[in-house]
């Protein structure tokens, strides 16, 4: 559970203050078009995990789109660290630059403006642990848009797929995407998937290069295990043994049921056990 954000500490265009003492113009880019990245570092005692990889991903987002960085990627943990404390266990660090306020709202460019900078921290609790039973997983067709590699705030295709689980009645179980045939990702997570002791996960062509997907994948290796870089389609990934998502908030998720069929045993298993365990040695 992340805590409430009115008091949490930001800095908001080179100023530290409360979050509620934010500001934003409502002729931002940011707000009106989406037009800004952001980026979402999990901190542990003060040391964001897999950080170094968490800001250069901001920085190939804000190039992708054309979105000057205000500051070098050797300057953001700087900017970041008054906002973070080695007294909170866990904390989550949210960064976000857009393209900035213009005097009036349109689309064409040029345009002749600062980009806005928003941090801010939030104490939170990772929800999952090793005693966590596992989640429904449903197939949904993969309405997002087609630059899955930038991590933008136009968000409206990852929304629209939580709100199909929502109106379902199944709201706390995950939505798992299919394109062309093959399962590519959760709306805001990795996928990866076990069998016979061999893991595969899609290849980076167009998905979210995550950084916890990215630890994952070593911390697998490191245990002797193959990792394909390949997406299942719909027929692998119910026959698999296990299949999980990752993300740097939930970590590594077990689905156990794909549309009401269980995956393997229909409980988490061995290899999600062994990662997961791994991946919690990372924050030490």
């Amino acid at each position: 559970m992340i805590t409430e954000k009115s008091s949490c500490p930001a800095y908001f265009n080179g100023r530290y203050m409360a979050l509620d003492e934010v500001a934003i113009s409502p002729l931002d880019r940011g707000f009106l078009l989406g037009d800004s990245i952001y980026e979402v570092i999990p901190v542990y005692h003060g040391v964001g995990l897999g950080a170094e990889r968490h800001w250069q991903r901001l920085m190939a987002g804000l190039q992708a789109v054309g979105i000057e960085s205000p500051y070098a990627l050797s300057d953001w943990p700087g900017v970041a660290a008054p906002l973070l404390s080695a007294d909170e266990p866990a904390q989550m660090l949210y960064v976000q630059v857009t393209r900035g306020v213009e005097g009036s709202r349109k689309h064409r460019f040029p345009v002749l403006a600062e980009p806005t900078v928003l941090l801010f921290s939030t104490s939170f609790q990772p929800p999952i642990d090793g005693s966590y039973a596992g989640c429904a997983g449903h197939l949904q067709a993969d309405l997002r848009w087609q630059r899955c590699n930038v991590k933008s705030t136009s968000l409206m295709g990852n929304v629209l797929a939580y709100r199909q689980l929502y109106t379902d009645g199944v709201a706390d179980d995950e939505a798992l995407l299919v394109r062309d045939g093959r399962v590519v990702e959760a709306p805001s997570s990795n996928l990866f998937i076990a069998c016979d002791g061999v893991i595969r996960t899609p290849p980076l062509d167009n998905i979210l290069p995550g950084v916890s997907r990215s630890l994952v994948i070593e911390l697998a290796r490191g245990e002797g295990l193959k990792v394909i870089e390949q997406a299942p389609d719909i027929a692998q990934l119910t026959a698999a043994d296990e299949v999980w998502v990752t993300n740097s908030y939930e970590e590594l998720k077990p689905i156990v049921t794909v549309d009401g069929d269980p995956i393997g045993s229909g409980r988490p298993g061995p290899v999600w056990r062994c990662l997961l365990e791994r991946y919690q040695a990372l924050k030490r």
